[in-house]
């Protein structure tokens, strides 16, 4: 949804999906689009969702329109009217992984100081993991500033 949810402004999008990836999504989404779906398909929500966005928790019997999609038909018969699905299963975010490991996320994003450091010394994030313009310059940048911190910190110079 990062690239694609300009696409969507002012429509309705789904989002498949029920953790971290699927927040990813939808967070890329809400500030576009008209309206933002989440479609758990039966499954527990593994991450906390904004309040805006609705929730269907029933299973999808089929994806409809021909040549895009127009609706979601769900087992129990009903129908949901959206013009985008946006599939978002089966990857573990780095949110998950981060909060294992005891760093701070807030709203699904690694929390990190101005050198990319989580609240676990020597633990760097950087990129759309930590939030704010996902791009891929920005992405770079922060690397680059991460590494260097880590290299900074593992050699014992302080600046």
């Amino acid at each position: 949804a990062t690239c694609d949810a300009f696409f969507y402004r002012g429509k309705t999008a789904a989002v498949l999906g029920n953790g971290e990836y699927a927040l990813h999504e939808v967070q890329a989404l809400l500030p576009l689009a008209g309206k933002v779906l989440l479609c758990t398909n039966g499954e527990p929500l593994t991450a906390d969702f904004p309040e805006e966005v609705e929730r269907c928790t029933e299973k999808l019997a089929a994806v409809e329109g021909e040549p895009n999609v127009n609706a979601l038909r769900l087992e129990n018969g009903e129908t949901r009217p959206v013009e985008g699905l946006f599939v978002a299963l089966g990857v573990a975010g780095s949110a998950a992984l981060a909060r294992k490991l005891g760093a701070p996320v807030e709203n699904g994003r690694i929390v990190v100081d101005e050198k990319m450091q989580t609240g676990i010394p020597g633990l760097y994030a950087a990129g759309d993991c930590t939030g704010g313009m996902l791009q891929v310059c920005k992405s770079v940048y922060e690397g680059a500033l991460a590494a260097t911190e880590a290299i900074k910190m593992l050699r014992g110079k302080k600046q």
